[in-house]
């Protein structure tokens, strides 16, 4: 019984879902409002065959390093918040 429950939930989320794809609704707008609308990427040059990630262990300060220079972002990795450290 509980289990037919949770498989009809299931089929119900998964209709609501290929609905809202139907009707290209964005999904981060419904989930998360606040955090969606158009974003500019940042340009970022990454030459090379390797690139190196690594942040602190709350996640606030992002650094990325490839042949071209290495990257910090003070913001969580947001979009615009990096800015290039070394050449």
């Amino acid at each position: 019984m509980l289990r037919d429950r949770f498989i009809k939930l299931l089929l119900v989320l998964i209709s609501v879902l290929l609905l809202l794809n139907l009707f290209n609704l964005d999904f981060s707008a419904i989930l998360a409002p606040e955090d969606a609308g158009a974003r500019t990427p940042q340009d970022l040059t990454f030459r090379g065959n390797g690139v190196g990630i690594a942040c602190s262990d709350n996640g606030q300060y992002v650094y990325a390093a490839s042949n071209s220079g290495v990257f910090r972002s003070m913001d969580f990795a947001k979009s615009g918040s990096w800015e290039k450290v070394i050449d």
